[in-house]
C-alpha cells in the first residue's frame, strides 16, 4: 500500500511511536465504526500526533457530501480538527502550531479526493493520495467506494507540558459516535497506551 504523506510526516517526527503502533495487539488497524486511534509523541513542550477515524464517527456518513447540510458539516468538522488541539494539558495550555486533515468525504461526484490543510510550519495546500482498504464493506455506497477515513496530524506547543502527568482529549465528547478511542504515546518517561470508553477524556502518562 502506498504510504500517505501523513504517515511519512509522522514517521519522520516519531519513528518510535510508529513502531509502537505497528504492534498488532495494540492497534487493530481495521476500519471499524465506533473505534478511533490517537497516537502521540511528546518532546519537551511539543506534541506530535496522528488521529485516525472512520468518517462515520465524525460525520454520521461515509459517502461524499450530497446535501448542503452535509457539505456544511464536512467543512465545520474540517475546521474544528484544524484549529482545536486534539490533546491538551489540564490547564488547556496547548496551541495548534500546524495541522493537516485528510479525508474522502468531498463535495464532488467525480474521483475520490483527499483534503489537506496546513498552517504554521506544516504542509500547505492539497495532497491527493490513495488509500487501500481491504475486506468486505457492509456500507458500500452508490458512488463506487465504501470505507472512508479521516486522518489528522497536528503539531502542538504546550506550555508546561513537561510537568503534566495526565492529558485530556476533546474527541470523545465532540464526536459521541466514537465509542472507544485507542491512545498510544511515547515520551521521556517511556511509552504507554490507554483505551478511552464513550466520552472519557483523560489518560495518565504514568499509569494508574
Amino acid at each position: 500500500m502506498k504510504r500517505s504523506k501523513l504517515n511519512a510526516v509522522f514517521l519522520a517526527t516519531s519513528s518510535a511511536l510508529m513502531a509502537l503502533s505497528a504492534n498488532p495487539s495494540d492497534n487493530p488497524g481495521a476500519h471499524q465504526h465506533g473505534h478511533a486511534e490517537l497516537q502521540v509523541a511528546l518532546d519537551g513542550n511539543q506534541i506530535d500526533l496522528i488521529f485516525t477515524s472512520p468518517a462515520y464517527n465524525l460525520l454520521g456518513f461515509e459517502h461524499r457530501a450530497r446535501t448542503d447540510d452535509q457539505k456544511a458539516l464536512v467543512k465545520e468538522t474540517e475546521e474544528w480538527l484544524e484549529h482545536t488541539p486534539l490533546i491538551n494539558t489540564p490547564d488547556a495550555s496547548c496551541e495548534v502550531a500546524s495541522a493537516d486533515v485528510y479525508h474522502k468525504a468531498g463535495y464532488g461526484s467525480g474521483d475520490h479526493h483527499d483534503h489537506g490543510h496546513g498552517h504554521g510550519h506544516g504542509s500547505n495546500g492539497h495532497d491527493h493520495h490513495a488509500h487501500d482498504h481491504q475486506g468486505h464493506n457492509e456500507h458500500e455506497h452508490s458512488e463506487g467506494y465504501g470505507h472512508s477515513d479521516f486522518e489528522v496530524t497536528q503539531v502542538l506547543n504546550c506550555t508546561g507540558l513537561a510537568s503534566a502527568e495526565a492529558l485530556l482529549t476533546p474527541l470523545t465528547e465532540r464526536f459521541p459516535e466514537i465509542e472507544d478511542l485507542g491512545v498510544q504515546w511515547v515520551w521521556s518517561g517511556g511509552q504507554g497506551s490507554a483505551r478511552l470508553e464513550h466520552q472519557e477524556r483523560s489518560f495518565s502518562l504514568t499509569g494508574q
